[in-house]
């Protein structure tokens, strides 16, 4: 019976957007984090290379979708833009594949995306928390590392949107 009344519970939820929306927030917060910058998309790509650079990671791949799409002759406005930047940082994956788990692996990379929208270029990263990341992985103590990578993907973004400022681009409020 109890069971019964999970799943019934369940399904409500998943069918009601807002109290999806509500439950989401409480149990999660933000798990997509967002800034936006009044500057030229490959000011802000610049710009996220050298601070990814300074934190000691390393770009891995970028999947530019502009392009991807294109191939594909999928219909796009002309100011589209939207990349998605790997980052890794080779040691510190090595440790947690090796020394933690290689299920470790579905974490990695790290992806940053930047995109154009609404005349403004955005950055966005999955901002999960240490114990969101401690629920995944139960039987591994990564609460430690995850606050850090968590910590780093902050300042990256922010040191981007610093060294946009200062190159005399407006960042957005």
């Amino acid at each position: 019976m109890l069971l019964k009344n999970r799943k019934k519970a369940c399904i409500i939820v998943a069918k009601n957007k807002t109290m999806k929306k509500l439950l989401s927030q409480w149990l999660m917060g933000e798990v997509v984090h967002k800034e936006s910058v009044d500057a030229p998309f490959e000011t802000v790509m610049e710009k996220l290379e050298e601070a990814v650079k300074k934190h000691g990671f390393g770009i891995q791949a970028v999947h530019d979708l502009k392009q991807t799409y294109a191939k594909k002759h999928l219909p796009l406005d002309p100011d589209f833009e939207y990349r998605i930047v790997e980052i890794c940082e080779p040691a510190k994956s090595h440790k947690a594949l090796t020394e933690m788990s290689y299920d470790m692996g579905v974490m990695m990379p790290k992806s940053i995306i930047v995109a154009h929208e609404n005349g403004k270029t955005t950055l966005r990263y999955m901002k999960l928390k240490p114990w969101m990341v401690s629920l995944m992985f139960p039987e591994l103590d990564v609460a430690p590392l995850s606050k850090k990578v968590s910590g780093v993907m902050e300042k990256i973004v922010g040191d981007t949107l610093a060294a946009v400022k200062n190159a005399g681009e407006k960042v957005a409020e």
